[in-house]
């Protein structure tokens, strides 16, 4: 017994108990366990209780057993790890499993590398599979058809080589390596997807892909922009972020939508690289997507270069856009009778040029059924890429002009806060606060944002009354989008719009009595080079006990929007909306109105609003700031 008991105690002991007096008082002395770079190679974040806990949660990525929230013990542990375990197979040796630990420690002199006989097969050849000489950040555009990516997404290409133009990306970054950050979803219940995603509910995990597969998934099955941000990093820094990709591997973390998210974890990469960026830091406390390529521009002389891949949608447009009337003709023929025998006869450069617009739009239209290889779509496919080779005419690459203003670091801050003066038929004058996370709405600056959507996220608004002294809440939207899909031949789709949030009813069903509403429509958008119009139809329920006996009421109607841009800094609309409702004590409400917005700064707007209801009305006017 007295044995079994000392030899519990011995094997409990520290794990630092091995290391030489002269180490600790190294480590000590200089602090090495609070240096930057050991810190971000371990995720240590400050806490609420003025300690740091890390980020990461998966066991193995620790040696010490308090090792996740400090890190003076873990840096020993590590040390005493890497000496004392001689006998573990290479690939399992801690210098195997944490390079880019292994590299700090060497640096500031704790270990010896060249004293050790450790041979990293599988390490050796992820670095041999990457062959990195170059990183950059790609961030794929706003894709609402999936909440995940509504804000879009970020992540790390791996380069074999430093490209200098957009036509050697095209030619070379297929041979690259994507590293993503991504939520290992475990349920297909939105709402529950949902509610998970921002609790933390999922696992975050990196992983590592040919560069191909992320194209083909955002560049072609969902049309979505790509936009590179190549970094000017040197290859230490390279090789660093290389050999701590490697170790993310051994870990995973909590996914949390607005926080801990495919933004955040791109930023931490690159720190372990140089932690005076101190990117991840700089960052807000809740981040999207944009906000990391925003703060990478915002990093003296680290974009090296800016490179645009277009969408397969954008690239079928041009190619429908450069054929002449008659040969429109023969292409709709070629898409209808799903063949290529409309264009026999004609030279065969038109033959060639037909074909080609028929092949993009194909690749559009029908992206999901090619990526999944169903044979009515790769028949139909393989025949036109038959029929394009038998004209024998050389492929001449169009190049699809980049569309700047779009480019996503140059758009207004993620961020809004308004401050104004308002006056209404029923409460009379009062002083208005609003503030919305994320992101953008129609009247915003269009420059770097979806010209055809609203997308918000956590909007509110209250009104202080004067005569009252009563502050209120006028609405709070948790989500709000509308995504306009403008009338085109041969790309038009439904507009739609969706709302979940609670408003003061003004229109007459009660007295600015709270209401949860929920709304949902859908119709049809027009664009042009001065305004948008769209008009749905949108089902709406409100929930409130005065509104109905039975405590809520449907409502059914169109509603119609036209904005008007004369100039970049200048947006003007007109709006309206009616409602059948059922059950209610109102059972027809409508509201219309008027709105300004000038943006003489890029974050910087002044606002002017004018709404009227069936027995109300409101006037407001205010300064909006975005940051």
């Amino acid at each position: 017994m007295i044995k079994l008991t000392l030899f519990t105690l011995l094997i409990s002991l520290p794990t630092f108990a091995t290391i030489s007096k002269d180490m600790r008082e190294k480590i000590d002395q200089q602090r090495i366990y609070d240096d930057p770079t050991w810190l971000n190679l371990m995720h240590y974040r400050s806490n609420f209780f003025g300690g740091v806990s890390s980020e990461a949660d998966g066991e193995t990525f620790f040696f010490s057993k308090d090792g996740k929230s400090n890190p003076q013990n873990e840096l020993i542990a590590n040390i005493e790890a890497i000496e004392k375990d001689k006998n573990l197979s290479s690939d399992e040796h801690p210098l195997c499993r944490f390079p880019a630990r292994a590299t700090f420690f060497e640096s500031k002199g704790l270990i010896n590398l060249s004293k050790f006989k450790v041979s990293c097969p599988r390490y050796n050849k992820f670095k041999n599979k990457l062959s990195a000489k170059s990183i950059s950040i790609v961030f794929s555009s706003y894709f609402l058809d999936t909440p995940a990516s509504a804000f879009g997404h970020t992540l790390m290409r791996i380069n074999k080589n430093i490209r200098h133009t957009d036509q050697e990306d095209q030619n070379f970054e297929l041979l690259d390596y994507a590293i993503n950050y991504s939520a290992v979803v475990t349920t297909t219940n939105s709402l529950l997807y949902g509610v998970m995603g921002f609790a933390g509910g999922f696992r975050g995990e990196f992983a590592s892909m040919p560069y191909f597969y992320k194209v083909r998934e955002y560049n072609d099955f969902e049309s979505r922009d790509l936009w590179s941000y190549d970094l000017n990093l040197s290859q230490k820094e390279i090789n660093m972020i290389v050999a701590h990709i490697w170790e993310m591997g051994q870990t995973y973390f909590q996914y949390y939508y607005l926080t801990e998210n495919c933004s955040y974890h791109m930023l931490g990469l690159l720190d372990v690289a140089n932690p005076k960026w101190n990117l991840s830091k700089r960052n807000p406390s809740f981040v999207i997507p944009v906000d990391t390529i925003k703060t990478l521009g915002k990093t003296p002389g680290l974009v090296r270069r800016v490179s645009y891949r277009p969408s397969t949608m954008r690239k079928a447009k041009q190619s429908v856009q450069r054929l002449m009337q008659d040969e429109k003709q023969f292409f709709e023929k070629v898409i209808k009778e799903k063949t290529a025998n409309p264009v026999q006869g004609l030279s065969k450069e038109k033959q060639a040029k037909i074909l080609d617009t028929a092949i993009d739009y194909l690749d559009f239209t029908h992206s999901e059924d090619i990526l999944l290889e169903k044979p009515e779509a790769l028949k139909w496919k393989n025949e036109l890429l038959i029929a394009r080779s038998e004209t024998e005419v050389q492929t001449t690459i169009e190049t699809i002009p980049t569309p700047h203003k779009q480019r996503p670091d140059f758009g207004h801050d993620s961020r809004r806060f308004w401050l104004g003066v308002g006056k209404n038929k029923s409460l009379k004058t009062y002083e208005t606060l609003s503030y919305r996370f994320a992101l953008h709405d129609f009247y915003d600056p269009q420059d770097g944002q979806n010209p055809q959507a609203t997308m918000e996220m956590g909007h509110m608004k209250f009104n202080y009354y004067n005569d009252s002294s009563k502050l209120k809440l006028d609405f709070i939207d948790i989500v709000n989008v509308i995504s306009l899909s403008p009338i085109e031949k041969y790309f038009s789709n439904i507009s739609w719009r969706f709302k979940l949030g609670s408003r003061a009813i003004n229109d007459s069903g009660c007295s600015a009595c709270q209401a949860p509403t929920f709304q949902v429509g859908g119709g049809t958008s027009i664009f042009t080079k001065y305004f948008k119009a769209f008009a749905l139809l949108t089902s709406e329920l409100d929930l409130h006990k005065e509104l109905s006996h039975n405590g809520f009421r449907f409502g059914v109607g169109p509603e119609a929007e036209i904005i008007f841009r004369p100039m970049d800094k200048l947006n003007i609309g007109i709006f309206g909306d009616y409602k059948w409702r059922f059950p209610a004590h109102v059972e027809q409400t409508y509201s219309y109105g008027s709105k300004l917005r000038y943006i003489p700064f890029k974050n910087y707007a002044l606002n002017l609003d004018y709404k009227r209801y069936k027995k109300n009305w409101i006037n407001e006017a205010s300064l909006i700031i975005y940051f």
